[in-house]
């Protein structure tokens, strides 16, 4: 009986060191998730552009029905939609908790995403440390075939930045 609560006292402190580190994990499971799918809105929204000569996309369905995106991604910090940002409307109107969701003017446009969580991460991304300045915006630099862009080459020996 007394070697039973040794074990079970040994396991408790072992789940006790363990769960913060799994939540760690979690939570940079999701950071990763956020970027790659905030660049596949940047990445639909310039392909889009590239083919209607610059216009922005007026909704998200526009890109999915396009074929420019493969479906409407959810936030995956908070498991909802992401925040739309539109052309023509300041960041910190876009940001602001009464944003619009649906656009009225035809003229404006869909030009990136960002996320509804205002919480800290743990990596900073562009400079940024919490996820709703981590802003996914649609920019001309897509490459024409592929999602990557070109890589950069430096002699051997030559440090990173």
């Amino acid at each position: 009986m007394a070697a039973l609560l040794a074990s079970m006292s040994v396991m408790c402190v072992m789940l006790s060191v363990a769960l913060p580190v799994w939540r760690t994990v979690m939570q940079r499971e999701r950071e990763a998730e956020l970027i790659f799918r905030g660049q596949q809105y940047a990445h639909a929204i310039a392909l889009f552009q590239r083919k209607y000569a610059g216009t922005f996309p007026p909704s998200v369905e526009a890109l999915v029905e396009g074929r420019f995106l493969r479906r409407r991604y959810l936030d995956p910090m908070t498991n909802n939609e992401f925040r739309l940002l539109y052309a023509d409307v300041p960041y910190a109107a876009a940001a602001a908790r009464s944003a619009p969701t649906t656009i009225a003017d035809p003229r404006r446009g869909i030009v990136g995403v960002v996320s509804r969580s205002s919480t800290a991460s743990l990596r900073s991304y562009e400079g940024r440390w919490r996820y709703d300045e981590w802003t996914f915006v649609a920019t001309e630099d897509i490459p024409a075939c592929g999602l990557e862009g070109p890589r950069e080459t430096r002699p051997r020996g030559v440090p990173t930045r």
